[in-house]
Parts: C-alpha cells; structure tokens; sequence
C-alpha cells in the first residue's frame, strides 16, 4: 500500500491567467505520475530500485513525478507518503472525530484530510520500512497547526482541513488555539523542535534501516510570465516580503533538522531559483524551474549511491563522487555570484544615474566590485573522466547527472541573467 492515492486521480490545474499567479493548489489534484509506480524495473540484471517516502509537498514529491524527472522509476519507487502535513500534527495522537466536506472536494483532497487526521504513514513507514524517507516542511511554513482542547493537533490547511465540518466545530470551540510562526517563531520552533524528536526516536527504533533526508525548501519571490523569458517580482510586494520571511524561517527548520538528528540533506537554495507561469501546477512560491527537478534527483542519486555495495565497499570511489559534486556545485555558485554581481552594479548605476549631478560630482557613491567571471573550468568533467573505468555504467550514469544538471541549470541562469541585463539597457 503506497499511501499516496495521487497515482489515480488526475486532474489538469486551473488556467490562472497570463502570470500563473494563484494562492490556491490546483496542482494538489494533479497526478504526481502519468503510470503506476509498478511500471518501475523490476529485472534482477539492472540496477537495484530504491523504496522512497515521502514526508512533505509538492517540492519533494514533484521529484518522483515523469513530467519532471522522465527516467526516474529507474531507480526510485515511491512509497508510504503524506501530504502538507505540519510535523507537529504528525506526532500528536490521532484525531478520530468524524467529519465531511461542506465545500467540494476531490478524492484526493478527503484522502488529505484522512492522512493528516489518522496519522497512517506513523503505521505504513514501520510496515514497509522504505530505504529513503525525504523530508520538507512545507505544512509547517505555509499553514501551521491548529491545537485542540485536549493537546492534539491539525494541519491548519486552508485548502483541506478548512472545507470540512470538523474545522467548524473546532473554531466554535473557544478552547481551541491556533499555532502559526508568523504569530510567534519562537514558540512554534520549540513545539516543533519537540516534535521533531518525537519523529527522529520513531524512526530510530521502527525503521533503523530507512535513511532520512531532509530537503531544504525554501519560497522564491521572482516569477517568469507567460511569454517572457526575465524573472520579475512574483505578486505584489506584500506577498514578496511574506515570502522572503516564510523562507527565513524555513532555513531555521532545515538546519535543525539537518544538524540534529544526524540526517542528510539536500539544499540547493543558494541556486537562484525561481517560479514560472507555465509550470504543470501554476505559478507559486514553491514551484521551481523545471532544471530544479533533475538537480534533486542528481542529488538524491549521490546520497543513495552511499549505501550501494559498489560505492560503499570503495571510500576512494565515495569520496570521488563527492568531489564531483563539490565541483558541480562550486560551477553553478561560481554563475549565481556572477549574475548577481551584474545586477548590483547595474541597480548601483542607475542610482547613481537618478542623483542630481552636482551630488555625484561632490560625492560620488563608491563603486561596486563586479565578481570575477565564471572561468570555464570544469574539474568534475575531469574527475567524472577518472570514475568512468572504476564503476559501472549504471553508476556512472547517475553520478555523471551532478554535472549535467549544474549544466542544465547554468544554462538557464544565462538564458535569463542575459533577458534581464537586456531589459535593463533598454529600461
């Protein structure tokens, strides 16, 4: 039993206009694949098939999804999952009040609603005992916990929990509290701190063989429009700002659980990613660019490959792969700080452009120091030419996807660096 009843009901989303701008989740009924996930390989010959959960939203799911990762069943199957739950209504008791939906909701949409109630993934996970359980928190960031009378907890999910009768009976009840970080961060990182450890001692002791990885979200403020090619701000700057301090308290999350409980982590944040009108679920702050997707998987590949006997029983071959890694990732950081560097000097001229002229006469505004330009130089080409004759080519094919996904994504921050520097000449 997969705990994941996305594989059966599709559902295209909404059009929202020519910016793809919705607060809503139409992709929340899209299927997470267009075949069952018992298409994947089974033959004994090829390369072994991990089980992965996972714990989180679409920015994990997607992952495991043909649309974004065409090959993925290759090597990954999923298994138990749950959807936008917040972690600290995971690891309360369950809440077994009855309840309907008073506004229309999907299949999948009730079955949200019962996952996040029922707690089953705290059954399906020992059940199964998955190799990868893949972590993000977006229910945490994006809706928080509603804290009943008798200490259980809800997701505060405005596009499930909030369509039922049993969210009207909880907000008649005077003894209900709502827990949001916005309100106070403080205090909803320590009940989730609490939490957190409730689900690191779960795992250890049901499944000590699942490896957990935390997958660091994060929301983006900048969207590409239909049409366009150069991000520009995602909404107004209310939502921008909401945006940015969501992804603030995100990066606390994330580093907790990364440095806490001894679980390895996934974070490509620092990568300059954005949102875009013609994603498969709309524009929203959590729905990458579509060369976001094979950058995970890239490096959902080097965690795995850590446990297979060939790259296990060789620290030599480990510790190349991690090289390449490094040097995939130095290349596509070496990129952002360029592009980056280019659009400060450029927002520092056209300042220093709109001062009267006798005030940049009498006192000039210091000048901006551009980065140095990406070199060219690609050493994990070199180390990935050194691996090829030590593994074999199943392995190599996954661990030579670090570099073609950090090319992938460097390509598009040109393509669209190049867009934005364009309108600002013309501009």
């Amino acid at each position: 039993m997969s705990g994941d009843p996305l594989e059966d009901h599709a559902e295209e989303p909404a059009d929202d206009g020519a910016d793809g701008l919705t607060d809503e989740a139409p992709y929340d009924d899209a299927p997470p694949d267009d075949e069952p996930d018992d298409a994947a390989p089974t033959d004994a010959a090829g390369p072994a098939v991990a089980t992965v959960s996972v714990m989180g939203s679409c920015i994990t799911r997607d992952n495991f999804n043909s649309r974004f990762n065409p090959d993925y069943k290759r090597w990954f199957r999923v298994g138990p999952t749950t959807n936008q739950s917040s972690m600290i209504a995971l690891m309360s008791a369950p809440v077994d009040e009855p309840w309907q939906a008073v506004k229309p909701m999907k299949p999948y949409g009730q079955w949200n609603v019962a996952s996040d109630l029922t707690r089953e993934i705290l059954e399906l996970l020992p059940a199964e005992r998955p190799d990868l359980v893949v972590l993000d928190f977006f229910g945490d960031v994006h809706f928080g916990v509603i804290r009943l009378s008798d200490g259980r907890y809800v997701t505060d999910n405005r596009w499930r929990i909030h369509k039922t009768d049993l969210h009207e009976r909880l907000l008649a009840d005077p003894a209900v509290t709502h827990l949001h970080w916005q309100d106070d961060p403080d205090a909803y990182f320590a009940v989730w701190v609490e939490a957190m450890d409730r689900f690191a001692a779960f795992m250890a002791a049901e499944c000590p063989g699942t490896r957990v990885v935390v997958h660091c979200g994060f929301n983006v403020d900048r969207t590409i429009r239909r049409g366009a090619v150069a991000p520009t701000g995602f909404g107004p700057p209310k939502r921008q700002r909401a945006a940015r301090a969501g992804s603030r308290f995100w990066r606390r999350l994330n580093e907790h659980a990364r440095t806490a409980y001894g679980w390895e982590s996934i974070d490509l944040g620092a990568e300059r990613y954005v949102t875009f009108a013609d994603h498969p679920w709309g524009a929203m702050e959590v729905h990458y660019t579509m060369d976001y997707y094979p950058r995970f998987l890239a490096e959902l590949h080097r965690i795995a490959l850590r446990t297979d006997p060939e790259v296990a029983g060789d620290p030599a071959i480990a510790a190349t792969i991690d090289e390449i890694a490094t040097a995939a990732a130095a290349r596509v950081r070496a990129e952002v700080d360029w592009w980056r560097g280019e659009d400060e000097v450029r927002a520092h001229a056209a300042a220093e452009a709109a001062r009267p002229r006798w005030k940049r006469l009498l006192r000039p505004a210091p000048k901006v120091a551009r980065p140095p330009e990406p070199t060219g130089d690609r050493p994990d080409d070199t180390l990935l030419a050194g691996l090829r004759d030590r593994v074999s080519p199943a392995t190599y094919e996954r661990v030579e996807a670090l570099s073609t996904s950090a090319d992938g994504h460097i390509a598009w921050l040109r393509e669209t660096g190049t867009a934005r520097l364009a309108l600002t000449d013309r501009g």
